[in-house]
């Protein structure tokens, strides 16, 4: 497993420094909650002088601005569902494919490790890193939404809009992944990866604003786990959940399978 701590070792700075920023993001959001909330409906009036479209897009057009929980529906699709997905996304396009982009796989191929270990390791590594972020985050929103919450909020919704984001966290881990073990540059996995995230997040917002357009949403995570349907009283898709998760152990199996077989340039 010393493969397996290097990996921690080198990748923890990189940890810190995301999982600080998204978590500062939110509570400079939530400090500024109970004002918002508390401005008599000031507030929620001028949004609604915008045109629907620009609503729809952002998921603000049926939303109570005296519930934490809506407030991080409007916010949070943008900085914890889509921006803080850029970590986990660049950390797994880049785990596979780093050695063999920096010339280096020569070197660690040279010690007794199998390649299936080799991959096994390193997704273990993207693994613990992807559920240390989820976890902090989740631990440092409960608690900001107990700080500043004006009026009791529903305990179960909170949880629905935590596995949302846990649940497009791990289906663009899967995603890169799969990139970076096919890939045999750095700039190929990560430009593949992070167009199927704009790609994926692009199709949701046609879904939620054009009514005709309504069944892509099933299509991308962005759709299936949107809180701004959450929020409104859908149901979280339970299958959809179980299902990505099956996607990221598969992603596994892939990856061990082709590693096995490629040709790995030296």
């Amino acid at each position: 497993m010393q493969l397996l701590r290097w990996e921690l070792k080198r990748n923890f700075k990189s940890f810190l420094l995301w999982t600080a920023f998204i978590v500062l993001i939110q509570w400079m959001y939530f400090a500024f909650f109970p004002s918002i909330a508390g401005d008599d409906g000031l507030f929620s009036s001028k949004l609604q002088l915008l045109p629907k479209a620009f609503l729809k897009l952002f998921g603000v057009d049926k939303i109570d601005f005296s519930d934490i929980l809506h407030f991080f529906a409007m916010q949070g699709q943008i900085w914890v569902f889509l921006f803080a997905t850029f970590y986990p996304a660049r950390l797994s396009s880049s785990m596979f494919v780093k050695e063999e982009n920096d010339k280096t796989i020569e070197f660690l191929f040279a010690r007794p490790i199998r390649r299936e270990s080799y991959v096994f390791q390193k997704f273990t590594a993207t693994t613990v890193y992807l559920l240390l972020f989820d976890l902090t985050i989740t631990v440092a929103l409960l608690g900001m939404f107990n700080k500043y919450k004006v009026k009791p909020f529903d305990i179960s919704l909170f949880w629905k809009l935590v596995l949302s984001f846990w649940a497009v966290h791990i289906f663009m881990s899967a995603v890169g992944i799969i990139f970076s073990v096919v890939a045999r540059k750095r700039s190929t996995a990560d430009t593949g990866t992070f167009f199927a995230l704009g790609f994926f997040y692009a199709i949701s917002l046609i879904a939620r604003v054009y009514e005709k357009y309504r069944y892509l949403q099933v299509l991308t995570p962005f759709g299936v786990f949107d809180p701004a349907e959450l929020i409104k009283g859908a149901d979280f898709n339970t299958g959809g959940f179980l299902i990505v998760v099956l996607i990221y152990a598969l992603s596994l199996g892939f990856s061990i399978v082709y590693y096995t077989k490629k040709d790995v340039y030296i």
